[in-house]
């Protein structure tokens, strides 16, 4: 187990042609609450990972852990894909699990890099104060649910409801030191592990990491930790910001703040990110 801080922080996950991602999140963390930020480094190359830490004196750029699960992650989904979603490799969406064990801090913020923060990140903090937060899925939240075939390959012995919750997993919260935490984190790498060694239970397993972060809900009794609200993991199709001239500089995150003020974080889920993607 890694050797964590005491503190809160936000752990993601970046390569080179999601740095420009990483950049704005960490910007807009600093403006809301100046949590610490550690990105693994999925390819960002030395020199970016230099300009990213020159403009963001609180960012951590961590090597890819080296263990067992992680090659097993690679070896199984390495040659998946490609995503529609341009820049989107398959096999390190598998891997969000192991990466925030990993993470550097006693309580960690799992935020996908293609999200801002618009305002009250404290008050997303809060929620980790009694339990793992969990956010919901509104871009496609009618094809989040399992295959009903991952429930006889790996079965549940608790009565619940197949078809919820319907979660994004592109940001949570997680207390290590809460055994409830623990164990909803261990359900979740054991449903991964699962996956890279049958691919029946991958091809069950909706949305990589994400369906199995739902089993991991639904094995733990966890379906109640999801927040109500959509406003910490806001679908940027369902916002006026979609489609708007934002560009990607100083003041985007001014104008996305106006154009979105229902939202507390918003996510690029469900398409391109708004920076020019690199071949």
């Amino acid at each position: 187990m890694p050797e964590r801080a005491r503190e809160c922080g936000i752990v993601t996950l970046a390569d080179a042609k999601y740095a420009p991602g990483v950049d704005m999140l960490c910007r807009s963390v600093r403006e809301s609450l100046d949590l610490p930020v550690a990105c693994f480094d999925l390819g960002l190359g030395e020199r970016m990972a230099a300009w990213l830490c020159e403009r963001h004196p609180s960012l951590r750029i961590l090597p890819m852990p080296d263990h067992d699960d992680l090659r097993s992650v690679r070896s199984a989904f390495e040659s998946a894909g490609p995503l529609a979603k341009p820049g989107k490799r398959v096999w390190p969406i598998w891997a969000c699990p192991f990466l925030i064990q990993a993470s550097p801090f006693a309580r960690t913020l799992w935020i996908d890099a293609d999200i801002v923060v618009l305002r009250d990140l404290a008050g997303l903090v809060a929620h980790l104060e009694d339990g793992p937060i969990l956010t919901p899925e509104n871009f496609a939240p009618k094809v989040t649910p399992n295959k009903p075939e991952l429930y006889r390959l790996l079965p549940i012995q608790r009565p619940f409801d197949p078809l919820e919750p319907r979660l994004n997993a592109g940001v949570s919260g997680w207390d290590h030191a809460r055994a409830e935490d623990r164990g909803l984190l261990e359900a979740y790498c054991h449903a991964v592990r699962a996956a890279c060694g049958d691919r029946r239970v991958a091809d069950a397993i909706s949305w990589w990491d994400q369906g199995a972060l739902i089993w991991a809900v639904q094995q733990c009794g966890l379906e109640h930790r999801m927040l109500r609200t959509t406003a910490w993991n806001l679908c940027i199709r369902n916002t006026r910001a979609m489609g708007a001239a934002i560009g990607w500089d100083d003041s985007t995150l001014g104008r996305l703040r106006e154009l979105v003020p229902e939202g507390n974080l918003l996510h690029w889920n469900g398409t391109a990110p708004p920076w020019p993607i690199q071949p």
